[in-house]
């Protein structure tokens, strides 16, 4: 009798301290799990083809903890903390835009240089297991950005672990619903994934942009809606709307004026802070859900500093990342 065969894909993950075991993934139909977790072996090994299972698990380790990708000399520099990520259902698997889609929700809700390192493609013979039988590696720039890439990761506060998975669920099942959001998102991801730490800011000024329907007196309204949609008190409404006029004032003189050393020594500052804001204004976009940018625009107009939770009705605030949450309001950039 001929097995029934079909494809699936694992992806590897680093950029993180944490278990991927306590995220609840399954909006997308994947599970994970620290490679170092002995639960994470154990799957691999017990949904292995017969005779396998040393074979794939050597697989899944090369591939993702060596230097070099292929199990040569040396460790990558992430191996300890790399997760692998799988199907929860062999028979109905995610798709490889699963694996990147997921990565990029959690770093819409926690900032973060999350990436993932490999996809591993394997065959899946119902009933039998599974045989990897090749991989892809993708690059990724944090180490080329910042002098201290480690201090970037993905880490989250325990305590609020059930507010990320919730959120993560909203997100799945809200995030292409509205145009002007998906074009915030896009540009914010697009930080992510150049080479440059000053494209990488101007992608998050682009993403923050989209806050404002069109071009007239782009400035005013860029920090005046910002602080609006991500104030909960007037003095904290007030402290953004002063950030972001730095960060608009910042972003011009980047682009139009050139920059001197002494304003280079500002830069990761405002590159944090833009990348912070942008999240933090994804983030209300997506739960206020107003259908289009000008009706949002509208009600900012309407509103002032602090009344944010009076753009749409049943507004619940979400603080999944307590830490990015206080500094919208807290930062010092000057």
């Amino acid at each position: 009798m001929e097995l029934k065969e079909s494809y699936v894909h694992f992806a590897t993950v680093g950029g993180t301290y944490i278990d991927f075991d306590h995220l609840d993934l399954t909006p997308w139909g994947i599970k994970g799990g620290l490679i170092e977790s002995k639960s994470t072996e154990e799957f691999i090994r017990k949904n292995s083809m017969p005779d396998m299972a040393d074979r794939n698990w050597k697989r899944v380790k090369d591939v993702s903890q060596s230097s070099d990708g292929i199990g040569g000399a040396g460790m990558h520099g992430d191996w300890e903390y790399m997760n692998l990520l799988w199907p929860l259902d062999f028979n109905n698997p995610p798709s490889e835009k699963d694996y990147f889609e997921v990565i990029g929700a959690i770093k819409v809700i926690h900032p973060s240089e999350l990436y993932i390192l490999n996809v591993l493609d394997a065959q899946y013979f119902d009933g039998k297991g599974i045989y990897f039988n090749g991989w892809s590696t993708y690059n990724n720039y944090h180490w080329h950005k910042y002098q201290e890439p480690e201090k970037h990761y993905f880490i989250y506060p325990e305590e609020h672990i059930q507010e990320t998975n919730d959120f993560l669920a909203f997100y799945k099942k809200n995030y292409g619903k509205r145009d002007y959001v998906r074009n915030a998102i896009k540009y914010y991801l697009d930080s992510f994934n150049v080479n440059s730490i000053e494209m990488s800011f101007i992608c998050l000024c682009i993403c923050l942009e989209t806050i404002v329907p069109g071009n007239e007196q782009l400035s005013y309204r860029f920090r005046r809606n910002l602080a609006v949609l991500c104030s909960e008190s007037y003095e904290r409404g007030n402290k953004i709307y002063k950030n972001a006029n730095l960060l608009y004032n910042y972003r011009s003189k980047l682009v139009h004026s050139g920059m001197n050393s002494k304003d280079f020594a500002k830069f990761e500052l405002f590159f944090e802070y833009a990348q912070i804001l942008a999240s933090r204004m994804i983030i209300e976009m997506l739960l206020h859900d107003i259908p289009k940018i000008d009706e949002l625009d509208k009600k900012l107009t309407e509103l002032g500093f602090g009344q944010g939770s009076m753009i749409s009705e049943g507004y619940k605030k979400f603080q999944g990342n307590i830490s990015t949450w206080h500094k919208v309001s807290e930062y010092e950039i000057q």
